[in-house]
């Protein structure tokens, strides 16, 4: 049976990936509170249940992109829209080439622990700071340097677009390498809670329905 409050906060978490990408690469800026609940969650290795991983209330933004996303024709999206959800499905192909690969996939694994051994164990507090503390320059380097270290020379180029004068400041490549691997993150989650791409299609409204509920309120009851 499908698990769609599971399933809609894991693409929720996706799309609020995408959408701070997307803010980076055109703006130079992203949301630090919507940023800092990604990157936290990517260092949740043994939860009890999903909102262990990801609290409904840091996804705010992510509910409403899913809603704009999957809850609207194409006609009557935005080329910004449009932009983000493909961001997002990307991601889902990327994240499928390296489950394949077990190598790279437990290799993946284990890089995760010993980011977590680096920062959430010795950071006090990491997992409930503000975020401030969570999105430092030293943290963003160690999870840009893990995205850049074994997943860009392993798999195709994600593509991502945006304004020249902003993808090529260091600092926003090291925001968008970060995001991309706390996407991956919420795919493996989403995946792991039963999502296919060849079901989206049967579970879309009651996902959609489900998402108007966390933006709304913030929680998936």
């Amino acid at each position: 049976m499908a698990d769609i409050k599971s399933e809609t906060l894991a693409l929720a978490a996706l799309l609020q990936c995408s959408q701070q990408i997307e803010r980076v690469a055109y703006t130079g800026y992203f949301d630090e509170h919507a940023v800092a609940g990604l990157l936290r969650a990517v260092l949740v290795t043994n939860p009890r249940t999903v909102e262990d991983i990801y609290n409904p209330g840091f996804l705010l933004t992510g509910f409403k992109q899913l809603v704009e996303s999957l809850g609207s024709q194409t006609t009557d999206k935005t080329a910004q829209n449009l932009e983000i959800t493909r961001n997002a499905f990307k991601l889902i192909s990327l994240e499928l080439d390296v489950e394949h690969n077990k190598n790279v996939f437990n290799r993946l694994g284990s890089e995760i622990d010993r980011l977590k051994t680096l920062i959430a164990d010795t950071q006090k507090g990491f997992m409930d700071a503000d975020p401030q503390v969570v999105i430092t320059q030293a943290n963003l380097t160690e999870f840009s340097n893990l995205y850049q270290s074994l997943i860009s020379p392993n798999f195709s180029k994600l593509i991502i677009y945006g304004e020249e004068r902003f993808l090529s400041q260091p600092e926003n490549q090291l925001r968008i390498r970060a995001l991309l691997l706390a996407g991956i993150r919420a795919v493996v989650l989403w995946r792991q809670c039963g999502g296919r791409r060849r079901f989206l299609v049967f579970r879309r409204k009651a996902i959609v329905e489900c998402a108007r509920r966390g933006a709304a309120t913030g929680q998936l009851n």
